[in-house]
This record gives C-alpha cells, structure tokens and sequence, in this order.
C-alpha cells in the first residue's frame, strides 16, 4: 500500500521538519517491512503548495496523519483540503489522537484514529485495510464507519524493546541532518516514572495501566548494536544525544550502559538529567563515559510553582547539588526554565531569576508557559478560568499561553526578554568545537538551507 505521512510538528530553533520522532520512526522501519510504500512530509503549519507536490509524488492510496497537540489547527486545515480534492482515507494518530481520540476523529475525512503507542495497532490496522472482507477493528484504533464508532480497548504494551527494529531515519533526511550538526539521537526507553504535571505521560500512564509494564528499557547491548550502526551509516557524527528524559533514572541499568559505552564507542554525548536523582556516583560516571552536557528542568524557582502545581518531588538544594556536581565533573549545563506557569507573578518570576543565579548555568532556555492539553497543570489553569482562545498561536508565537490577572502574558513576555538577555542561551565556548573544521562548515550550510 501507498502510504504518504503528514508529520505536524511545531517549529524548534535548530531542528528539521520532518523531525525525528522515535516512536513514529519505529513505525514507519515496521510498515516498511511489510512492504508499504511510503513518503513523509513534515509541516509546522498549512502549506498547501508543500501538501501537493507530496500528493502528486506520492500518488497514495491512503495519508496517515501523526499530529502534535499543538498543531491541530495546520493538521485540520489539511486533511480538509486532502478531503475536499483527493477522497483519500485519512487515519490520525500521535499525541492528538491519543490525548483527545474524539477530536480526533472529527478533522474532515479522517475516519480512524490510533491511540497510544502505535507498533502494533496500526501495523495490524494498515494490513487488514488491504483486504476489505477482514474486520478493520483493531485495538488501540477508534473508528467510524456508517455503523458508528468503535472505541476498542489498547493493546498491551510492547514490553521487550529489543524486540522490536531499529527506528527509520531516511525518510526524515537524517543523512542531511547528520551532515550539518554532527549528532545522532537515540532513544532508549519508553514511559516515565515521574509525574510532573506539564507533562503528558502521567495521563498516558493511567492509559496504561494494567497493560504491561509502563517504563520500559532497551539492553545496552540493543543500544550500542544501533549506534556501532548509525556510525556507519553517517560518517560525520561526532555526538551522540540520548532524547530520554529518564535516561540515568535506573542506576544499574546506566552503570551496565556506560561501561559498555565507553569500550564500544566514546564519543561525547549529551542528556537529560533529573535533579531529584542525581548522585555523585552518577555524575562521576557520566563524566568518565564522556557526557558533555546535560539539559536539567528547573522550571521555576518557587517550591510551591515545581511541587504543589506541577508535582516534580523537587527542592532547591537539589537542584543547587545538582549543578554544582556537574560543573566539578566539567559537565556543561542547560537549565530548562517556564516563566508564566500557573500561579506564577512578580516574586516568583523574580525567585526564578534568583535561582539561576545561584545555579549559574552554562546555558538557559527560558520559555513561556503553555498549558500542554492532557497534562494536570492545564486542567488547574482550566479550573481557574487562565486559558484563552489564542491557544495553539501563543505557543508557535513564543508567547505565555495562560491570562493570569496577577501575571499578565505582556508582563511575562518582558520578564522573558530580560531573561534571556542576562543569562546565555547558547554555549559561549562550546565543546564542539573541537570537531573538524569540515563539520562546523556542513552545520552552517545546513542552518543556512533550512532558513
């Protein structure tokens, strides 16, 4: 079958569109191994013009629509136009359908969506379209015919990780992405332990449960079998950046995966690192495998902002150890900042501030709060009446996306500025540049074409 897939992603300074998603590539390496033909296009918003040039190169029998909860609208716009002019059958997933299946289901034409991690609902779903005399109800994928909707239950979870191929990168330009940053991601695990309330997982974890086991590792082993792979494939890396924000949550598991690491590989990578888990051990490891830098989420500098509202299990002295463990280690910083959350104001603003101070990162990235749809912090700014009907144009505007009487959207959009102009939001001497001159050459060609 001929599958063209829309990928709505929002626009991220330094990233592609198409942009590499770990689960969607997953996928798609499974589709393609069941000999779909397939073509992706990303979009950030409605282009049209983009829309039918991929149609006429495609000419597919089906679009398979992966929507980011901040990109319904471009998604909408789309699959209306797809409808209006091509009659194509039309399935939705990704976040979007996951968190609302119903809105989902009611973007023009759209007539299935699949909840949850896709591997092996839409896998089956995508191989009985094939046959029109098999039952099309599959778990994990709503659906609406002229009988109604079906709501089947999810399938369990893919519990072995290592079962499952390595994720699809062409499609999405890696060779061209690699080229021009000298970085790989990987992703090693699914599902979250923690449950911050500006995140999304906590709501699918509930999704989940009794399903199998929701956090979930692939072996070292399956791990550096794929990156020994991608260096192969791409011989301009010169990083490797773990996605994982639970990357270093399992002390024995990363212990077995940085000794492994630093005989196998050794280059420098970069992770996520969670302040109410960081041990001098762990830093000291990360330090002797070749960690760089580590992002860090501070979110705010009041306790009551990181604990009461968005539920971290995080203290100041945690996050103060925390960055003075990596700094003695020679582990760059990135502290990872929401300015305008839910009952934030003019001294919290200012405790922020204060923080990083004390903190010093190496690097900042600031960003105005955005009631992510499915978290528990939205549903506190729904209760408060904070939302409003600027919505997803707020987030693609780099703007506060909540209307609080003590903490204007203005108010915070000036602090943010101020912000951002005090402390350095890129590395001033970064480690990378001890790559080749050839490499930092190809990333300025790459930024330049993607301008």
């Amino acid at each position: 079958m001929r599958i063209l897939i829309l990928q709505f992603v929002p626009d991220v300074r330094g990233r592609p569109v198409p942009r590499f998603e770990p689960k969607l590539a997953t996928l798609l390496t499974l589709l393609k191994d069941r000999d779909h033909d397939l073509s992706l296009l990303g979009l950030a918003r409605f282009d049209v013009a983009a829309v039918k040039a991929a149609l006429a190169r495609a000419l597919p029998q089906l679009v398979y629509t992966d929507v980011s909860s901040v990109c319904v609208t471009a998604a909408r716009r789309t699959v209306q136009h797809i409808q209006e002019h091509e009659f194509l059958p039309i399935v939705v997933g990704g976040e979007h359908a996951t968190l609302d299946p119903a809105d989902a289901l009611s973007l023009p034409g759209v007539h299935a969506a699949a909840i949850g991690e896709p591997d092996a609902s839409l896998v089956t779903y995508f191989e009985r379209m094939k046959d029109p005399a098999i039952s099309q109800v599959v778990q994990g994928v709503w659906l609406r015919d002229e009988q109604g909707l079906a709501r089947p239950e999810l399938p369990s979870l893919v519990e072995d990780l290592d079962s499952l191929p390595f994720a699809e990168r062409e499609l999405f330009g890696y060779a061209e992405y690699v080229a021009g940053t000298g970085e790989i991601e990987i992703a090693v695990g699914r599902g979250c332990p923690q449950k911050c309330a500006y995140c999304v997982n906590p709501t699918i974890a509930k999704m989940y449960a009794e399903r199998g086991t929701w956090v979930r590792r692939r072996s070292p082993e399956n791990v550096i079998e794929e990156i020994e792979l991608l260096r192969e494939r791409y011989p301009d890396v010169r990083i490797i950046r773990f996605l994982d924000h639970t990357f270093a949550l399992d002390p024995d598991w990363l212990e077995e995966f940085l000794t492994l690491y630093g005989s196998r590989c050794g280059l420098p990578f970069r992770c996520h690192l969670r302040a109410n888990a960081v041990t001098e051990p762990i830093v000291q490891e990360l330090a002797r495998a070749g960690c760089k830098l580590a992002d860090i989420e501070v979110i705010s500098g009041s306790n009551f902002i990181r604990n009461e509202i968005f539920t971290m299990n995080l203290d100041e002295e945690q996050i103060r150890s925390t960055f003075a463990l990596l700094r003695a280690a020679e582990i760059k910083t990135r502290a990872i900042v929401y300015l305008g959350a839910p009952y934030d104001g003019e001294v919290s603003l200012e405790d922020t501030r204060a923080l990083l101070r004390r903190i010093n990162p190496d690097t900042l990235s600031a960003r105005p709060y955005y009631p992510w749809p499915g978290t528990g912090a939205t549903e506190t700014c729904r209760e408060n009446g904070w939302q409003h009907s600027r919505g997803e144009d707020q987030y693609h505007q780099d703007k506060c996306g909540i209307d609080m009487p003590a903490c204007r959207p203005a108010a915070v959009a000036a602090f943010l500025k101020r912000v951002r102009k005090e402390f350095p939001t890129t590395l001033a001497d970064p480690w990378w540049r001890r790559w080749s001159q050839a490499s930092r050459n190809s990333l300025g060609q790459f930024f330049q074409k993607r301008r």
